[in-house]
């Protein structure tokens, strides 16, 4: 059994890691790649290293992803995925807490065992204190579950991430020498009792945490803030406190170099009415106490103008040379929900599913010595685990312990090479348990480059994603050719020979 040490609110928390002998074939191999097969060799240079996680948006949602004639107004996020290296293959899982698990661990979710939203739920949440009134002259939010949300819970409660996981800040953590400090802002979802709850941040390694244990607010005008395991009652609109917070730690780094996991609501229901230093557009014609629920779309371009704004201003806070010296990762979460979709995302395959509509996110990365382009690759959320380390010059061989397996691998060459071939041959994303409206019990999808296989409400199914990239002839339906049955066959030995691992 591997023991190390972790750091958090002066207490030094000695956790055990679980041991485990999995072989996953050609996969674990592929895990292994590291920044020596690259020419961005990060660990002289020490970059930083800023990980932005939007929330409830696929990639139909912006204009660079060119899918259709309606995108947000976004042209900071424009910028930059037109500026480095955009992925079109790009996989996250269907709801929020098990993405944020893969990217922490680089495992798969039935591996630890985070299928769900971490849940609302008296059996799973600790304490939480009563926030301020909210004030007068906020916009209308509707309320919880309005918008397709949580509805009432079945089955066992929704726990988050044990504590004997090993997470990418430990990485961090155990490699003191490259002197990096690790920060987590925002929205966390992954805290119960069990695990710490407003601890659990720190206990998984970040010396910083800022933001929401839960996964989103009753209302973006008055909310409980935790920072490193302190509450407070704060009013206000939380992306600019975020945003502010983001601010000020990255200041105090001074010349050290960091790692900020940060993590917006922007996007999550409740949709509402930013205040008006935040839109791009012109939204002086929106009642601000009228009901979102009867214009969905346009509430939800104008939190994800919010967001725009919000990155601006972080960006802009950094100076040139810092920024030169920054890897700017932006990513989505989990697809667009049913309300907020637009073509070619179809009504019943968007967040909450594993359709293309629910799993196909942005990522696009800028940041030294990253090129111009764009990817086919397959890449999965669980792969930010393994890139990040390979940013930092963190040798994974030497810092992940032997008894531990991720699922994770490095698309860090593809930021010198865009062209390169995939390194992975399958990507992989599921959802079990499901306790929330709207999130089918167990079900996967693996896919290659061409065709995909998934399991949804007990009924499997087969596409061409070539033909069909947003899967609306099952081929299953049909006879399959024999090139279309050697497809199916290759996939489902790929699905039962990674769930036997």
């Amino acid at each position: 059994m591997s023991e190390f040490t972790v750091s958090a609110r002066s207490k030094v928390i000695k956790l055990s890691l679980i041991a485990g002998a999995i072989i996953i074939g050609s996969q674990i191999s592929s895990a292994q790649t590291s920044n020596s097969d690259t020419d961005l060799t990060a660990s002289d240079s020490k970059p930083n290293i800023l990980l932005i996680i939007g929330d409830d948006m696929g990639n139909e949602a912006f204009s660079c992803y060119g899918l259709n004639d309606n995108p947000a107004n976004t042209p900071t996020l424009d910028n930059l995925c037109n500026q480095g290296v955009r992925f079109d293959n790009f996989w996250a899982q269907p709801v929020c807490s098990p993405t944020r698990a893969t990217m922490l661990t680089g495992r798969y979710a039935f591996r630890t065992g985070v299928g769900r939203p971490t849940g609302d739920d008296p059996r799973v949440m600790g304490y939480w204190p009563e926030k301020p009134p909210k004030p007068e002259a906020a916009p209308r939010e509707p309320v919880r579950g309005a918008l397709g949300g949580r509805r009432g819970l079945r089955g066992e409660p929704s726990y988050g991430l044990l504590l004997n996981e090993f997470t990418l800040p430990m990485a961090f953590k155990v490699n003191p020498q490259l002197g990096y400090s690790t920060a987590a802002i925002g929205k966390w979802h992954l805290a119960d009792k069990r695990n710490g709850w407003e601890q659990h941040p720190n206990l998984v390694g970040f010396d910083h945490f800022s933001g929401l244990v839960r996964g989103f607010p009753d209302s973006f005008f008055t909310w409980i803030k935790t920072v490193n395991g302190e509450w407070s009652g704060e009013t206000g609109y939380i992306p600019d406190d975020k945003t502010d917070d983001a601010i000020d730690w990255i200041a105090q780094q001074e010349d050290n170099p960091w790692f900020l996991w940060m993590a917006y609501n922007l996007g999550h229901t409740p949709l509402h009415l930013p205040p008006e230093n935040r839109w791009r557009g012109d939204w002086s014609h929106i009642d601000p106490q009228a009901d979102p629920s009867d214009n969905q779309l346009d509430y939800f371009n104008m939190m994800l103008e919010s967001l725009d704004v919000e990155i601006e201003r972080l960006l802009d806070s950094l100076s040139p040379e810092v920024r030169a010296n920054t890897y700017v990762i932006f990513m989505g979460d989990n697809g667009s929900g049913n309300g907020t979709i637009r073509p070619p995302v179809v009504s019943g395959k968007a967040k909450g599913t594993i359709y293309q509509g629910g799993v196909a996110v942005p990522l696009f990365v800028t940041g030294p010595g990253v090129a111009n382009g764009s990817t086919d690759a397959l890449v999965n959320s669980t792969d930010i685990f393994q890139t990040i380390m390979d940013m930092a010059g963190i040798d994974a061989s030497e810092t992940v312990p032997e008894n531990v397996v991720h699922d994770s691998v490095s698309f860090l060459p593809y930021l010198s090479n865009p062209t390169l071939e995939s390194i992975r041959d399958f990507a992989y994303v599921d959802v079990f348990g499901g306790n929330f409206a709207g999130i089918p019990d167990s079900s996967y999808a693996v896919r290659n480059k061409t065709h995909k296989l998934l399991r949804h409400q007990g009924n499997i199914e087969f596409y061409d994603l070539v033909d069909d990239p947003w899967e609306s002839n099952n081929l299953l339906e049909g006879e399959l050719t024999v090139e279309q049955q050697a497809q199916y066959d290759a996939l489902l030995k790929k699905f039962t020979e990674l769930r036997a691992s």
